[in-house]
C-alpha cells in the first residue's frame, strides 16, 4: 500500500477549501475599480458558496467517520467538474474590468485552484477502493484504457452521436447536455485509469536499478523533448532558459544515482534531486490544470504523453526520494541529509530571486538615468541592451489581457512574482517606457495619450486685488480675484493661460467658485493632481488647477465654461516688491512700496539677494570654458565628421582648453567609445555641465553636434534650455560662427569669505554656498521667508537630479505644511468629496513609491499568491511523509 494517507487528514482543507476561498476573494477583487466593485452576485456565485459550506461539512463528517468514505471524494469529482463547466460557459471573465485583467490570467486561475482538489479526490478514491497491486498485466490494462477512452470519446462525439441524433431528432440543448455529461464521464475515467497506471508502476517492480525505463522516458527524454518543442511554440509559456535545462539535467542524474546500490551515490543523487525538486514541483503545478487538455491531446498520443510527463515525473520522484531517504539517513544521519537537502532545494528559488533583484535594481537605475541621475558623477556607464530589451518586453507582455486562448509567452506564475517585484507591482507609465527605449535602445517612439484636452476658449479677464501688509514677517499679502468671461458662442471650453512671476513672489490659497459656492483649492502632489484633472475634464465636471509648468512660469486652467458664462477664481500672493504679470493678455499690476531691501540669511550659508541689491554688486568678467557636445551614437556619423573638421580649424590654445563630451546613452568626458545604437542623452550632458559651473566662477560655452530627433531631453523645454544658458552660450554647430567669447559680465556676491557670481539682470537671486543644503525645519515663522527657503531648496534639487530623487518627498511635505505652491505641488479645486478622495488615494500611491517617477498612471496590480498556497500544500505532503512514523513505516 502506498504511504499516502491524505484522506485521513485535513488535506482537503488545503487542496480544496482554502484555494476555493481564495478563488472567491480573487474574483471579487478583480472587479474593484476606482468607482467601486462592479461584481454582480449571481446564481453561480451562490452555488460556489453553497459548495464551500457543503464540503466543509462533509470533510468534518468523514473525519468523525459519520459518512461512507466514498461520498466525499465522489461528490467533489461530480460537483466541481460541473462547476468548472458552468464557470467557463458564463461571461464572468469578459466582464472583468480591463485595468485589472492584465498580467494575471483570470481564466486559468479557477483551474489552478480547483483541479488540485479534483486530483486529490481521484487519488483518494483509488487508494480507498481500487488500490493498484503493481502487476504488469494490470498496469498494461490501465494504460490501454487510458488510450482507448479518448479515442472512444472522439468517435462517439464526432460519429456515433450525430448519427443517433439524426434518427431520434434531439433538441439542441439536450444534445449539448448529453455531450457534456459524456465528456465529463470520459475525462474522469481517463484520469482514473491513468493514475492507476502511474501508481501501479510505482508500487510494482518497474522502477529499480535493473529496469529504469520510466526514468529514461519520464525523467530524461520526455522533459527535454517537451522543452525543445515548447521553445518554438511557447503554448504553455516561455521556458527557454539555460537554467531550466541544467536543472532538469541535474535532476535526471540524481534519479539515476538514487536507484544505484552505492549509498554515497544515493546521497549525491538525493542532493541532485533535491536541487531539482523546485523545477519538478513548478512544472507539476503548471501542468496539473491541463489534465483535461492532455485527455484530448492523447488523440495525438505523443503530445498527450508529453503534457502528462510533469505529473508522472513528480509522482515518480516523490516515490523514489521517499523510499531512499531512510537508507541514506541510516548512513549519514537524518539531520544532515535534511539540512543539505533543504540547501539544495533553495538554490533554484534563490537563483530566480537573484535574477529578479538584479532586474529590479537595473530598472530603477534606468528610470533614474532618464530623470534623476547624479550630475556630479562623470563616470561613464555601459548599458546592457539585451537586459533592457528583456525587461521592456516583459513589461509589455505584463500589460496584455490574458486568457486561455492567448499564449502568455512567459514563465507561468513566476512572471507574476517578476511583475510584482521588478515593476514594484506598478505599471510604469507608457511615457517613461518610451523614454527608456529612445535613450538606451535608440528606438524612435512617438508619445501618445488617451487624454484629449478640452478646446480652449476665447476669454475676457478682469481683476481686482486687495493688499495687506503683514508686519510679522515684513511682507505683503495680496489677494487677486479674477473674473473670466467666455466670449465664444459655444460652451464646454477650457480656460488656459500661462503667466510668469518673479522668483521671490509666491502663491497660496487658490480658490474657484463652483455653482455659487467658494471652493478652496487643495494643495496636492503634482502628478496626482494632473491625473485627477484629466479624469474629471474627460467627464465634463468642474475642476480648476494652478501649477508651475517650468522655471518661473505658471499655468492656470479652469473647466468648463458655458456659452457667455462668467466664472470667478483667484489666489493670494506673498511678496515684498511691486508685482507685474499678465493673464490671458490682461496686465495685472500690484503697486506697493518695496520692503526689506537687504540681503537675508535664510539658513546657514544660504541667502536671499533682492534685485535692488544685485544692482549695487560689483561687476566682474567671468572667464569662459569651452565644451563640444558630440553625438556618439550610430545616428551621429555625419555630425562626428563635421566636428572633426571644425575642431581641427580651431587654434591650438582652444583645442587644449576645450572639453569634448562624447554622448550616447551616457556622457563620456573626452574618451570616445565605439558608436552605440542608443539615444543622445542631451539632458544629462547639460546637467553635468551646469553642475560643474554651479558657482559660476566661469561660464560654459557649449556647441552641440547631434541630430535633433535622437536627443533625450526629458522634461526640458526649449524655454528651460535657454534659461539654463542665458548668455546665448548653448548653440547648434550649424549656427556657430567659429568664434568663442573669452569673458562674460556677471555680478559678484560675497559672504563669510565666500563668493558667488550671479547673472547680471533685474531678477532676485537665491544663493547657497552649500549645494548639499537641506531644509531648515526650524522655520522662522515668517511665511515669506519660509517660501523663499522652499524655493531655494527646489532650485538646489533641480541642479542635480540625484538630489531631487533623495529629497523630493521632504520638499513636498514642507510645501503642504507651509501651504505654498512649489514646482512639486499643484493647487486644484474639485467639485465634490468623491473627487477629493480619489485625488488623495492617488497622491498616497505616489508618495508611497520609492520616488515620484516610479508611479505611473495605472492602478496597482495584485500579486498572485495561489502559487504559495500550492507550495504550502506540497510542503505539507512532504512533512507528513518524512515524519518519524512514516519513515519507520
Amino acid at each position: 500500500m502506498l504511504p499516502f494517507k491524505l484522506h485521513k487528514t485535513l488535506g482537503y482543507f488545503i487542496s480544496l477549501i482554502i484555494p476555493q476561498l481564495f478563488l472567491g476573494w480573487l474574483v471579487n477583487d478583480a472587479f474593484n475599480t476606482p468607482e467601486g466593485n462592479t461584481f454582480s452576485f449571481s446564481g453561480l456565485a451562490f452555488t460556489w458558496g453553497i459548495l464551500i459550506l457543503l464540503f466543509s461539512g462533509l470533510i468534518l463528517l468523514e473525519i468523525k467517520q459519520k459518512i461512507q468514505t466514498w461520498i466525499l471524494p465522489c461528490t467533489i469529482l461530480v460537483c466541481y467538474t460541473i462547476l468548472l463547466l458552468s464557470l467557463y460557459e458564463s461571461h464572468l471573465f469578459l466582464e472583468i474590468p480591463r485595468i485589472k485583467s492584465t498580467s494575471i490570467n483570470y481564466e486559468i486561475i479557477p483551474l489552478y485552484l480547483t483541479v488540485p482538489g479534483i486530483f486529490h479526490a481521484m487519488i483518494d478514491v483509488i487508494f480507498k477502493y481500487f488500490p493498484p497491486k503493481g502487476a504488469r498485466s494490470e498496469n498494461a490494462q490501465n494504460f490501454a484504457f487510458s488510450v482507448i477512452i479518448p479515442l472512444t470519446t472522439y468517435l462517439f462525439i464526432m460519429v456515433i452521436f450525430p448519427f443517433l441524433n439524426g434518427a431520434v431528432n434531439l433538441s439542441f440543448h439536450i444534445e449539448i447536455f448529453i455531450s457534456k455529461i459524456f465528456i465529463c464521464v470520459a475525462i474522469a475515467s481517463f484520469l482514473f485509469f491513468f493514475l492507476r497506471f502511474v501508481l501501479g508502476n510505482i508500487v510494482g517492480k518497474s522502477i529499480n536499478s535493473k529496469n529504469p525505463y520510466m526514468l529514461i522516458f519520464f525523467g530524461t527524454m520526455f522533459p527535454f523533448i517537451g522543452l525543445v518543442l515548447n521553445a518554438n511554440l511557447q503554448i504553455f509559456g516561455d521556458f527557454n532558459y539555460i537554467i531550466v535545462y541544467i536543472a532538469f539535467g541535474i535532476n535526471a542524474l540524481g534519479l539515476f544515482l538514487l536507484v544505484t546500490d552505492a549509498v554515497l551515490a544515493k546521497f549525491i543523487g538525493f542532493l541532485c534531486t533535491s536541487f531539482g525538486v523546485p523545477i519538478v514541483l513548478y512544472f507539476f503545478i503548471i501542468f496539473l490544470p491541463y489534465i483535461p487538455i492532455a485527455f484530448v491531446a492523447l488523440l495525438a498520443l505523443f503530445a498527450g504523453v508529453l503534457m502528462l510527463t510533469p505529473i508522472i515525473l513528480a509522482m515518480i520522484q516523490y516515490h523514489i526520494m521517499s523510499k531512499q531517504f531512510s537508507v541514506i539517513a541510516k548512513t549519514y544521519g537524518k539531520k544532515k541529509v535534511i539540512l543539505w537537502s533543504l540547501v539544495c532545494m533553495t538554490m533554484l528559488p534563490m537563483i530566480f530571486v537573484g535574477f529578479c533583484i538584479d532586474h529590479r535594481n537595473y530598472l530603477n537605475d534606468l528610470i533614474a538615468e532618464t530623470d534623476q541621475f547624479d550630475a556630479s558623477d562623470r563616470n561613464y556607464k555601459e548599458h546592457d541592451s539585451e537586459k533592457i530589451t528583456y525587461i521592456l518586453n516583459e513589461m509589455n507582455k505584463s500589460n496584455r489581457r490574458l486568457s486561455i486562448d492567448t499564449f502568455e509567452g512567459r514563465l507561468p506564475i513566476l512572471s507574476i512574482f517578476y511583475d510584482w517585484y521588478v515593476f514594484d507591482n506598478l505599471q510604469v507609465s507608457t511615457q517613461k517606457t518610451e523614454e527608456i527605449q529612445r535613450l538606451f535602445l535608440g528606438e524612435q517612439t512617438f508619445p501618445w495619450s488617451s487624454y484629449i484636452p478640452p478646446q480652449k476658449l476665447n476669454a475676457k479677464v478682469t481683476y481686482t486685488h486687495k493688499t495687506k501688509y503683514v508686519a510679522d514677517g515684513d511682507f505683503y499679502k495680496t489677494q487677486v480675484d479674477l473674473s473670466i468671461t467666455n466670449i465664444d458662442s459655444v460652451g464646454m471650453r477650457e480656460f488656459s493661460s500661462n503667466f510668469t512671476l518673479p522668483k521671490d513672489v509666491f502663491i497660496t490659497d487658490y480658490y474657484l467658485d463652483i455653482e455659487g459656492r467658494r471652493t478652496a483649492g487643495i494643495l496636492a502632489e503634482k502628478k496626482a493632481a494632473n491625473w485627477i484633472y484629466e479624469q474629471i475634464t474627460t467627464r465634463r465636471r468642474d475642476p480648476g488647477i494652478l501649477q508651475y509648468v517650468y522655471g518661473d512660469v505658471l499655468s492656470l486652467k479652469i473647466f468648463p465654461f458655458r456659452k457667455n458664462e462668467t466664472r470667478t477664481s483667484g489666489f493670494t500672493l506673498y511678496h515684498r516688491i511691486p508685482v507685474h504679470f499678465s493673464i490671458n493678455d490682461t496686465p495685472i499690476d500690484i503697486e506697493v512700496e518695496p520692503l526689506g531691501e537687504s540681503v537675508t540669511e535664510l539658513s546657514p550659508n544660504t541667502f536671499y539677494v533682492p534685485s535692488s541689491i544685485k544692482e549695487q554688486l560689483p561687476k566682474v568678467q567671468s572667464p569662459v570654458s569651452y565644451y563640444f557636445m558630440v553625438d556618439n551614437t550610430t545616428k551621429g556619423d555625419a555630425f562626428r565628421e563635421q566636428f572633426q573638421e571644425d575642431f581641427s580649424s580651431l587654434t591650438k590654445e582652444i583645442q587644449q582648453k576645450a572639453q569634448v563630451l562624447y554622448v550616447d546613452a551616457d556622457v563620456n568626458w573626452g574618451k570616445p567609445t565605439a558608436p552605440k545604437a542608443s539615444g543622445f542623452n542631451y539632458k544629462k550632458a547639460i546637467a553635468q555641465i551646469q553642475y560643474a559651473h554651479r558657482n559660476q566662477k566661469s561660464i560654459p560655452y557649449v556647441v552641440v553636434y547631434a541630430p535633433l530627433g535622437n536627443r533625450h531631453v526629458g522634461k526640458y523645454s526649449s524655454w528651460e534650455t535657454e534659461k539654463a544658458f542665458p548668455y546665448h552660450n548653448l548653440i547648434e554647430h550649424s549656427h556657430w560662427d567659429k568664434k568663442i567669447p573669452e569673458t562674460i559680465e556677471l555680478v559678484e556676491f560675497s559672504r563669510n569669505e565666500q563668493s558667488r557670481f550671479l547673472h547680471n539682470n533685474s531678477q532676485p537671486s537665491l544663493v547657497s554656498f552649500d549645494h548639499k543644503a537641506t531644509l531648515d525645519f526650524d522655520f522662522s515663522g515668517s511665511p515669506f521667508l519660509n517660501a523663499l527657503q522652499l524655493r531655494l531648496f527646489h532650485d538646489l534639487n533641480d541642479l542635480n537630479p540625484k538630489r531631487k530623487k533623495e529629497h523630493w518627498l521632504q520638499g513636498l511635505r514642507e510645501s503642504f505644511a507651509q501651504n505654498i505652491l512649489t514646482r512639486s505641488t499643484t493647487f486644484i479645486s474639485l467639485e465634490n468629496k468623491e473627487q477629493e478622495a480619489r485625488l488623495l488615494q492617488k497622491q498616497k500611491e505616489i508618495m508611497d513609491a520609492d520616488y515620484s517617477e516610479k508611479a505611473g498612471k495605472e492602478t496597482r496590480r495584485m500579486s498572485e499568491p495561489y502559487f504559495w498556497l500550492l507550495l504550502v500544500f506540497a510542503i505539507f505532503m512532504l512533512r507528513k511523509h518524512f515524519s518519524p512514523k512514516q519513515i519507520q513505516h
